[in-house]
């Protein structure tokens, strides 16, 4: 499953004007007692009985939205003789029970003597007068549910097409939430086949995981009887019914390949389906596997809790995850699309094919996912530099949210069920995506592959361990796998290698990195490679204990962790780090490596080990830097100042810094785009305009009006444009460039009155697509005036905001410094509200982190704690406690530093 890129989005429209940060801190004892009284040992219903075959009937009402089932379950009764078999359930009405053994003997039925229901624990229990001897048996049940508005379990999709309001009927089982359709047993390790019957109003377009088998109508029912799956887990099964089109090619090995979205977007789903193709056959061919299904279904729902689902053969999407409008869709997006389709396609062997255990290695599915996506898009775009992009997207991102005390480690047990939804989050994806992209670095790109292969070939149609794939690749490499890895998966944070350079002597040193100085140190040591090398074909130089000396022959061009391939960060000494300063002027530092120092310098400033102003000072080596990921860096840097610093004369101070900072590339690219532009331009582009006007460059603040005055959609082409020119061209003759939509509207709202707010207003209702909705979202929570800021607060519990939609809402008020205290207020108010409509979407349980990362005032910890304290489950805890760190340690950079930031910023000439 993609997560949503909720936090990759407000970074991106932010960091030019109000940034985000990273995170959090220590809770009292007494919580902690409590929340492990909250919890209860795990148990695995799949120790008293093993599911092989599923047969499953479901009958859909979209008019009263319930449903009724049937699901005959055979498997194996195991363990000691007993009168009860458990399976799972959440929120069923069991009506009728049956259960047969299977022995030599005989088909044997038990009377039921009673089913219980055990809503505190998920499950149901079938109690028999008689004694149930392992063996094979039959399960046979009849149960009732219902079709909820929370988007898992089976929910509704709402989209309008020609004025027509209409309904989809769609599925999200991850992690355990097919427990709320059908009794099942629900752990990833209990794989078994599917065969599914739905019903449903006729005429529909009905898909599943498999080809339909046999369809039938009668006057009202539509019957449709799907081929049997693949043994896969529960997890796994989907599908969508209603109204949808599609559009379709075939791979070389003749899998189809079918995109589809509702009629009014069914135009905009072309680019998914070319690179789907192509993707696929990339997949095929890396690991030497051929994909297992007969067709790949991707679909676009129109509500969707999170970016996308690898549901084996049919895929769910977001919308603005799989459509492209060619001509009003920016770049960004439809690299988005591309990497978000990668990884889900990648599903299909890592997580589909071959599973985790258990959600102690959620990772081995998504993390691997978020790194191996970087690699397809690679080799089909490779002018998009993804690699690069990796380290600011992935890499950065983890290590910010893995300097904290509260983070956990890769490998997490998992004690509770509900606990599941807190570990789909930056760690399982991003640190995981680090540390395989750092383990490829030291196998080399063969014996990676070649390891790959071995382990999804041993373990297909099987659940594994990290052990499993550490083993394999080990085994195939000759290297030692395990002893490198065991301490980058099993234990939190990462090492700071702090490098201390006198003449040709380099002392290194490790430790674990905080970024908050109050947090609870702990010694840890890990095997670092530092991406030396004592000549140009020798082994690597490792970090192996806290200590090292090293003699160097070239200091003037000495950097440690090379290409940033390794999961840490690295600081230097002032002397070292003027000469890498140095060389960056001149041109010889490559950009993966720019943006690393830079990137280590900002955060060790934050945390108290490095002087801020110093780190300010090194980003003027930038000023003819002209790569995008590294102003990626730049942008988010300054932002947080402004950010945590929240002071208007700070504000003020920094923008004659950010002006010049920004000049030469301003004069370079410019508002409009090239026909010829590099990838990166085009990225870039947004960012440095972004920086100029926030700092309230007086040319690119009045050019964004102009631009906004003359769009009166968000579609707008200029008129002259001949009819015949080609989507590349149309895009360059949209009113408003659709890379630079989120600097314009985002300008033109932090300047603007209620006019202002009527006209984005009037585009945000005008738009079709939903990522255009989210872009002017960002805009319309931007104003600086109270009745704006509640009219756009008030926008979001109306039919205005999809639920999907509404964290989106919630995080960018948060993120204007105008609207915190009246953002804050309404999440107190509405609570109740947010907790029945998103109570188990991911973004729910963070909402405690979109509060805290605004927030530097020590008076705002108490309002926090007695707010958040009451709420605590084990699906809060964890964004809980990183959110109060988040504000000790915010709180504290500001104490400590603000004076010196505002007198840099004061002094700038």
């Amino acid at each position: 499953m993609k997560k949503s890129d909720l936090l990759g989005r407000i970074q991106m429209h932010y960091s030019r004007e109000d940034s985000l940060l990273s995170i959090q801190r220590t809770v009292d004892r007494s919580i902690s007692d409590r929340l492990l009284l909250m919890s209860k040992a795990l148990k695995h219903l799949l120790e008293q009985f093993e599911p092989n075959n599923y047969k499953l009937e479901l009958s859909i009402n979209k008019k009263d939205m319930t449903y009724s089932g049937k699901v005959k379950i055979s498997g194996k009764k195991i363990g000691r003789p007993t009168k009860r078999i458990t399976l799972h359930q959440k929120g069923l009405k069991i009506t009728k029970a049956a259960l047969t053994s299977h022995s030599k003997q005989g088909d044997k039925s038990h009377e039921v003597a009673r089913i219980n229901l055990h809503n505190k624990f998920d499950e149901v229990r079938i109690h028999t007068e008689a004694q149930i001897y392992p063996g094979n048996v039959t399960l046979d049940l009849d149960f009732n549910g219902i079709i909820t508005k929370q988007m898992d379990g089976i929910y509704p999709c709402t989209f309008t097409d020609e004025g027509v309001t209409k309904q989809l009927i769609a599925t999200q089982f991850e992690s355990h939430h097919a427990r709320e359709v059908f009794p099942c047993i629900d752990e990833p390790a209990a794989k078994a086949t599917f065969d599914l019957k739905l019903s449903t109003d006729i005429d529909e377009a009905v898909i599943s995981n498999t080809p339909i088998k046999k369809q039938t109508q009668s006057k009202k029912v539509q019957s449709t009887w799907f081929e049997t799956t693949p043994i896969m887990s529960t997890y796994l099964l989907a599908f969508v019914v209603g109204d949808m089109k599609h559009i379709e090619k075939s791979t070389k090995h003749g899998t189809k390949v079918r995109i589809y979205a509702t009629p009014p977007n069914i135009e905009h789903t072309k680019f998914a389906l070319d690179f789907a193709v192509n993707c696929l056959e990339f997949y095929e061919n890396y690991f030497d596997i051929p994909y297992p299904l007969e067709k790949c279904d991707h679909i676009a729902l129109p509500d969707f809790a999170s970016g996308a689902m690898e549901n084996w053969g049919c895929i769910t999407y977001r919308e603005q995850a799989l459509l492209i409008d060619e001509v009003h869709s920016p770049l960004s997006m439809k690299q988005r699309v591309a990497t978000v389709i990668a990884h889900e396609l990648a599903h299909q062997w890592f997580g589909n094919l071959v599973t985790m255990r258990w959600w102690t290695d959620l990772w081995l599915n998504e993390g691997f996912a978020s790194w191996i996506e970087f690699l397809a898009v690679d080799h089909i775009f490779p002018e998009w530099k993804m690699w690069t992009q990796l380290l600011v997207d992935e890499q950065q991102t983890a290590l910010r949210l893995d300097a904290l005390e509260h983070t956990h480690p890769v490998e997490v047990a998992i004690n509770h069920p509900d606990e599941i939804r807190s570990i789909f989050d930056t760690i399982s994806y991003s640190k995981g995506a680090s540390v395989i992209h750092m383990l490829h670095n030291y196998l080399g790109a063969e014996p990676f592959q070649a390891g790959l292969k071995h382990y999804l070939t041993t373990h297909a149609y099987k659940n594994t361990d990290t052990i499993d794939l550490w083993r394999a690749l080990e085994e195939i490499s000759g290297k030692p796998v395990m002893e490198f890895m065991h301490a980058w998966t099993s234990t939190s944070g990462f090492p700071l290698v702090t490098a201390y350079l006198i003449d040709n002597k380099l002392k290194l040193s490790q430790e674990r990195f905080y970024s908050n100085p109050l947090a609870k140190k702990q010694s840890q040591l890990w095997p670092i490679d530092l991406g030396l090398h004592e000549t140009k074909d020798s082994t690597p130089i490792m970090l192996n204990d806290t200590e090292l000396e090293i003699e160097v022959s070239d200091p003037d061009r000495l950097l440690i962790n090379k290409g940033s391939a390794g999961f840490y960060r690295v600081s230097y000494n002032s002397s070292h780090l003027q000469k890498i300063g140095s060389q960056i002027t001149k041109g010889h530092v490559p950009a993966d490596d720019r943006l690393g120092v830079l990137a280590d310098l900002i955060e060790t400033a934050k945390s108290g080990k490095s002087s801020t102003a110093d780190a300010l000072e090194f980003i003027s080596n930038f000023r003819n830097e002209t790569n995008y990921a590294v102003w990626d860096v730049i942008a988010s840097s300054l932002g947080s100042i402004r950010l945590v610093m929240n002071d208007e004369e700070l504000r003020e101070a920094i923008k004659p810094f950010t002006r010049k900072l920004v000049a030469n590339e301003i004069d370079r690219l410019g508002w409009s785009n090239q026909s010829n532009e590099s990838h990166f331009d085009q990225l870039l582009r947004p960012i440095v305009l972004g920086m100029a006007a926030s700092a309230d460059t007086p040319e690119i603040v009045e050019h964004a009006k102009k631009l906004f005055e003359k769009a009166h959609s968000v579609e707008d082409i200029n008129p002259d444009l001949r009819s015949g020119a080609s989507s590349s061209e149309l895009k360059r003759g949209t009113v408003i460039d659709p890379d630079l939509k989120s600097v314009v509207f985002g300008t033109v709202a932090r300047l603007g009155d209620e006019d202002t707010f009527d006209k984005l207003l009037s585009l945000y209702e005008k738009a079709h697509l939903s990522d255009e909705k989210v872009t002017i979202a960002g805009a319309l929570t931007g104003f600086k005036q109270s009745e704006l800021i509640d009219r756009a607060l008030g926008m979001i519990k109306t039919d205005a905001v999809r639920l999907q939609d509404v964290s989106y809402w919630v995080a960018y008020s948060f993120m204007n410094r105008h609207a915190r205290d009246e953002t804050w207020n309404w999440v107190k108010q509405n609570w109740d509200w947010l907790d029945e409509s998103l109570g188990s979407d991911l973004s729910f349980y963070r909402m405690p982190i979109y509060a805290a990362r605004v927030m530097s005032d020590e008076s705002f910890i108490k309002e926090y704690k007695d707010f958040f304290e009451p709420k605590l489950s084990p699906s809060f805890e964890r964004s809980y406690r990183q959110g109060l760190e988040m504000l000790q340690f915010q709180c504290a950079w500001k104490k400590r530093d603000f004076d010196e930031v505002l007198n840099f910023f004061k002094h700038q000439k």
